[in-house]
């Protein structure tokens, strides 16, 4: 199993350069994959982590990393936002009807959309499950697309900055550790950021829960 994780990461250091395109591609068309729904848990993550860790923050194929996931990302989120937009309520019925999570997280997310409208797609882009809903959210409002690409970039800045300061970290850490152990570096790696995601999603089950029950005590 290590020493398959060991081959894995290998192959994904070689496709972090400028000269396999195909690599950068897959790379590209996963991040456009995750803004627009479609799940590879830890797989961006990793990927930024692992060349920081490898190659240090400040080198080229970090660099060319985190242009291709912008790039990627920007398109997903446009896709979603632009569909939203022009579809309107059509769409979200249409989704909706495949997704209760969306449905029910959706209203709540519009009637919070206000004055501060960039700090909170911000905020929902960073919490796990709502980056497609404020992309839904801000096309149907017809949220200016500037504001969208602001968000996304802001957001972006945020989460692989802490990916870029946490693989820092690592290489200052561990710069002695022997190459045959850079799995368990990402095992543990994933091991933190699935504890973190945990975290947020029980914390934000627990919001839920109070506010349902200050709900239901105030109607009565």
């Amino acid at each position: 199993m290590i020493d398959w994780i060991n081959a894995a990461l290998a192959t994904l250091a070689a496709s972090t350069s400028v000269d396999n395109p195909a690599g950068l591609a897959a790379i590209f068309l996963i991040a456009a994959s995750c803004d627009i729904g479609i799940p590879f848990p830890f797989v961006l993550d990793t990927i930024v982590f692992f060349t920081v860790y490898k190659l240090g923050a400040l080198s080229w194929p970090v660099l060319l990393v985190l242009v291709v996931l912008l790039g990627g990302s920007m398109m997903g989120t446009s896709i979603l936002y632009w569909v939203s937009r022009l579809l309107g309520s059509r769409f979200v019925d249409w989704v909706g009807r495949r997704s209760k999570f969306l449905r029910r997280n959706l209203e709540q997310f519009q009637n919070r959309l206000g004055k501060w409208r960039i700090p909170l797609i911000v905020a929902a882009r960073l919490t796990p499950g709502l980056m497609q809903v404020s992309s839904v959210a801000a096309g149907t409002t017809r949220i200016p697309y500037h504001q969208m690409v602001l968000s996304v970039v802001f957001s972006f800045v945020v989460y692989d900055g802490t990916l870029i300061a946490l693989g820092t970290i690592a290489r200052l850490g561990l710069r002695d550790v022997g190459p045959q152990y850079s799995a368990w570096i990402v095992i543990g790696f994933v091991g933190i950021m699935t504890a973190i995601f945990a975290a947020v999603y029980l914390i934000r089950r627990k919001a839920r829960w109070y506010q349902r029950s200050s709900n239901t005590l105030t109607k009565d």
